[in-house]
């Protein structure tokens, strides 16, 4: 069964396009291998090619079979043809080259004939190690540019899980350019900003980038700043604000997404009889649309009210007395039960995950280091976590956010708890502690850091937070506001970033805001804005500011910006954009090597 899809084209922009392109791209690639073939897919893009077709117009297109990548022989698969569709990373060029030779062992590969797509392009390290596993001349490669997957009608995702940890621990910069190249694509199919923003060191090499891909676009392919759709792009490095992916979201769907993981825009839950139940997350469906962003204490009040309502209606109603249009509404208040109920047993579930004594311990201690409780006491709350069995990623959220709120752990706790840590989940993880290390998560205490002066300079902890009636952001993390959409709220209220420049200073990377433009020549420049634009000159409509999170967003942070624009005081709409839609602990889990990730599931099953 298909998920049902939101409306792409009623946000914003219409990023309906997008899919359709991406849609004719895929089909475009199956149809260039004549007859029937199977297709072999990254687990990496299995999940969101959902989002882009039906498994029956795959059919419609010669596919037999979905396999997922393995370097396990194909076997007797019965048809010539074999199309993989893969990231282009190295691993997966080894599984593909070990599966094709494993398949010619068993002679099983005769006549077959292979073609692999790299998604959004491939790369010379990919087609290296066809070449030194002599598979080379067995395989025509290719590329499918297939770059923002809509989620909603304004929100898109790159959907590269790695991003954060190719940038933060790797040095890995690759994801950049392909960032630049997506958001080249955007405002060609829907309009050049004409002011781009941005802060830290990825947006600063996205920003780079970008203005060199314009500038080798022909004539004819340009899209003049300011004719389109999109008025203003604020370009964000997610290592300026790793604090709030580690803290617990508290909005409905911040808190499905906690405790039932969302993926690829759908939950899965326990339906009737033990069977499982799929439900798709967007706003197709009207009531989550209207739930979504509000605070989860705010959101079972609003569904019994929902309830009671079409009950009392039903039991009060006298059909024949009713006029056409009335009994109209009448019943489409009837069909909307289901989806309310439908609704009441998703927040159950997360309720009962909720109410575990556990998870509101977790939320305490994490209030409590944002709010700068001592040292001693935040490490005494992780070990106790620890002891009490709590889940790996919780445990490591906790110590993250203790590092980054305290300027790194104090040497007299570091030791311990990574030692700690290492006795309870397996010394295997002794890697990941590394990594972490190095993207800066988890350090060894060196100095005060900045996060006190930063919660004063943002006001990033607000008191008295009404969950029913939220005057302020911070409602998403309960009185906490994401540093992220502190900056985005000042930036677009202006002038400039809205801030003093020594309070910017402390976040890291640089600040840039900057108009793209064309020369006198007609090929694109940069300059610097004018006092007019910096000022922020009451526009005539309702500004459109795309947003681009490098590094993953969480959807706290988007229900954030959703709340944001609908004040009266500030006039423009968002358009989420992000390499990755995350929270903690799946930001975290990209550090882990896949080998120990497969070890550890294949010991679970067991």
């Amino acid at each position: 069964m298909s998920a049902a899809l939101p409306n792409f084209n009623e946000g914003p922009l219409a990023v309906g396009q997008l899919r359709e392109d991406a849609r004719r791209e895929l089909i475009e690639a199956l149809d260039s291998r004549r007859g029937k073939k199977v297709l072999v897919l990254d687990p990496r893009v299995s999940g969101f090619l959902g989002l882009l077709c039906e498994v029956s117009l795959l059919k419609e297109h010669g596919v037999e079979q979905l396999l997922h990548l393995s370097s396990d022989a194909l076997g007797d698969i019965g048809v010539r043809n074999v199309v993989y569709l893969v990231r282009a990373r190295v691993e997966n060029a080894q599984q593909i080259a070990q599966q094709i030779k494993a398949t010619h062992r068993e002679k099983a590969g005769a006549g077959i004939e292979y073609a692999v797509y790299f998604l959004p392009r491939r790369t010379i390290a990919c087609e290296r190690i066809f070449q030194e596993q002599g598979v080379y001349g067995d395989i025509v490669a290719g590329e499918l540019p297939i770059s923002f997957i809509p989620f909603d009608s304004d929100v898109l995702s790159l959907e590269m899980g790695s991003a954060f940890r190719e940038l933060a621990a790797e040095g890995d910069r690759s994801c950049l350019y392909d960032a630049a190249k997506a958001l080249l694509g955007l405002q060609s199919a829907l309009g050049c900003a004409r002011v781009l923003k941005g802060k830290g060191a990825a947006a600063q090499a996205v920003r780079v980038l970008l203005t060199r891909m314009r500038r080798e676009l022909s004539p004819d392919e340009l899209s003049p700043p300011g004719s389109g759709g999109i008025d203003e792009m604020i370009l964000l490095d997610r290592e300026i604000d790793v604090v709030t992916p580690m803290c617990t979201q508290l909005t409905y769907e911040g808190l499905i997404d906690e405790t039932l993981q969302i993926k690829n825009g759908s939950v899965t839950t326990d339906g009737a009889s033990g069977s499982k139940q799929r439900i798709s997350l967007n706003s197709a469906d009207r009531i989550y649309a209207e739930l979504r962003d509000r605070s989860f204490a705010a959101v079972g009040p609003e569904l019994r009210k929902r309830a009671m309502a079409i009950q009392s209606d039903y039991k009060t109603s006298k059909a024949a007395e009713r006029s056409l249009t009335e009994l109209k509404e009448f019943a489409s208040q009837l069909k909307a039960l289901p989806n309310i109920q439908r609704h009441i047993s998703l927040a159950e579930a997360v309720n009962k995950a909720i109410a575990a004594p556990a998870f509101r311990a977790h939320v305490g201690a994490e209030q409590a280091m944002l709010d700068g409780q001592s040292a001693d006491a935040a490490a005494e709350a992780i070990e106790e976590s620890m002891c009490s069995g709590e889940d790996m990623h919780g445990v490591l959220r906790l110590m993250c956010l203790l590092s980054l709120t305290q300027g790194g752990i104090a040497k007299k706790h570091f030791d311990p708890l990574r030692r700690e840590f290492l006795q309870s989940y397996g010394h295997e993880y002794l890697l990941l502690l590394s990594k972490l290390q190095d993207a800066g998560l988890l350090a060894r205490q060196e100095g005060k850091g900045h996060w006190a002066a930063l919660k004063r300079a943002f006001r990033l902890l607000v008191d008295d937070v009404d969950d029913q009636d939220p005057a302020d952001p911070a409602y998403v993390f309960s009185g906490h506001c994401p540093l992220t959409v502190r900056l985005v709220e000042a930036a677009v209220k202006g002038p400039g970033w809205g801030v003093p420049e020594d309070v910017l200073k402390l976040l890291p990377g640089p600040a840039f805001e900057i108009e793209q433009a064309l020369d006198d020549k007609g090929l694109p420049c940069e300059k610097p804005l004018s006092e007019k634009k910096r000022a922020g000159a009451a526009p005539r409509k309702r500004k459109v500011v795309l947003v681009m999170f490098l590094g993953g967003v969480t959807f706290a942070e988007i229900a954030a910006l959703r709340f944001i624009s609908s004040r009266p005081e500030v006039n423009c709409a968002f358009v989420v954009t992000t390499t990755k839609l995350i929270n903690g602990s799946s930001l975290l889990d990209s550090f882990v090597d896949d080998d120990v990730r497969n070890a550890k599931a294949f010991a679970a099953v067991r």
